[in-house]
């Protein structure tokens, strides 16, 4: 693996929290991140908002994160 890789995930690690709503590569959309698996730098994350009907999760390895913020609120 690349060092400078390396050095990215490292710290994207430090940053993404289990409930923090993320950006990630090749999609326009919203995601929650609801596990992180630091050993494997994957995390697991299912797109935002929640819709209660049909919702899948996914494995996202660490690296294809691009911006980690606050969930927005759900506006009723």
């Amino acid at each position: 693996m690349n060092p400078i890789n390396l050095q990215h995930q490292k710290k994207l690690a430090n940053i993404i929290d289990v409930g923090s709503c993320i950006k990630i590569e090749n999609s326009k959309k919203l995601f929650q991140i609801i596990g992180i698996n630091s050993k494997k730098s994957i995390c697991w994350i299912r797109e935002w908002p929640l819709n209660f009907e049909n919702y899948q999760t996914f494995a996202l390895p660490i690296n294809k994160v691009k911006i980690s913020m606050s969930c927005p609120d759900i506006k009723k």
